[in-house]
């Protein structure tokens, strides 16, 4: 054998190792160093039948309770205003309550729907997950019992918004 064949072959051959390295190291890296995925969180959804666990709020004595779960920098919150804005209307001298619910302070939530032209609400502070909600704009609905009988979460399509006042009774 000449020695420039003899060259060429040992680069081939230490050419093969490096490839053979590589590829066992992507494999390694793949199959056994993968970092297991972490879990995302679960997200929190008003259970129907449980208690609707909203501090400093009689949920008793109305036939229905209609909480909306709501916040300022919400633009879905806000598309739904005019949704929100035929249930105020429609529940008046009606036992339904209305209760307006913001992860932020009482008087920001009153002036955000004042500027959406809600009024004749009532306006709760509370961090959402405390009500179970992860997402907004969130309505929960409970009975006389102030246990949820509906939840709908997110910009309701007309369908959803049928649904909603059919359950009113509106």
């Amino acid at each position: 054998m000449s020695k420039g064949y003899q060259r060429v072959e040992l680069a081939a051959n230490i050419l093969i190792i490096i490839v053979a390295l590589a590829f066992g190291g992507v494999l390694i890296q793949k199959y056994l160093l993968r970092e297991t995925p972490t879990k995302q969180p679960e997200r929190l959804r008003p259970v129907v039948g449980e208690k609707m666990n909203l501090s400093d709020v009689n949920l008793s004595g109305q036939t229905k309770t209609l909480i909306l779960a709501l916040q300022t920098t919400c633009h879905f919150c806000n598309e739904s205003a005019p949704f929100y804005k035929r249930i105020v209307e429609s529940v008046q001298n009606k036992n339904i309550k209305l209760i307006a619910v913001f992860p932020t302070g009482v008087e920001e939530g009153k002036a955000h729907l004042t500027e959406l032209g809600l009024t004749n609400m009532e306006v709760k502070q509370s961090p959402l997950n405390e009500i179970q909600v992860s997402g907004t704009p969130t309505l929960i609905l409970t009975n006389d019992k102030g246990e949820i009988t509906d939840s709908w979460v997110g910009k309701l399509s007309p369908e959803k918004e049928t649904e909603v006042l059919n359950k009113l009774n509106l």
